[in-house]
C-alpha cells in the first residue's frame, strides 16, 4: 500500500482548514501544537465533535489517531476533505493516508 504524509497548520477562523483528503482506509492525525484541533467536514466548529460526530485532538497528543472513512459529519465518501479548527491560537497537524 501506498502512503502519502505531510504536516499543515490548523488555524482558527471563519472557515475550517483543510488537512488532508482520506483514502479509503481513513488517515492517521496526531495535533503537534499547543491548541486543541477539532476535526470534521468542511462545516466544522471549534469544539463542537461530540454534538457533531467528528473528534478532538487533544493539544500536545504524543500518539497519532485512526479517523475512518465517513466519520466526518455528513459526509461519507472517501474523498471528501478532513478539516480542522482551533478555538484560539494555531496548531500543527501531522497526518498519514494511504493513497
Amino acid at each position: 500500500m501506498a502512503y502519502a504524509g505531510g504536516a499543515g497548520s490548523v488555524s482558527i477562523g471563519t472557515a475550517a482548514t483543510l488537512i488532508c483528503v482520506p483514502s479509503g482506509q481513513g488517515v492517521l492525525v496526531q495535533n503537534n501544537g499547543t491548541a486543541a484541533v477539532t476535526l470534521g467536514g468542511a462545516g466544522v466548529s471549534a469544539g463542537t465533535a461530540v454534538a457533531t460526530g467528528g473528534v478532538t485532538l487533544p493539544a500536545g497528543q504524543t500518539s497519532p489517531v485512526m479517523v475512518p472513512t465517513g466519520l466526518r459529519p455528513g459526509t461519507v465518501a472517501a474523498n471528501d476533505g478532513l478539516y480542522g479548527r482551533t478555538s484560539s491560537g494555531t496548531s500543527s497537524v501531522a497526518f498519514l493516508s494511504a493513497v
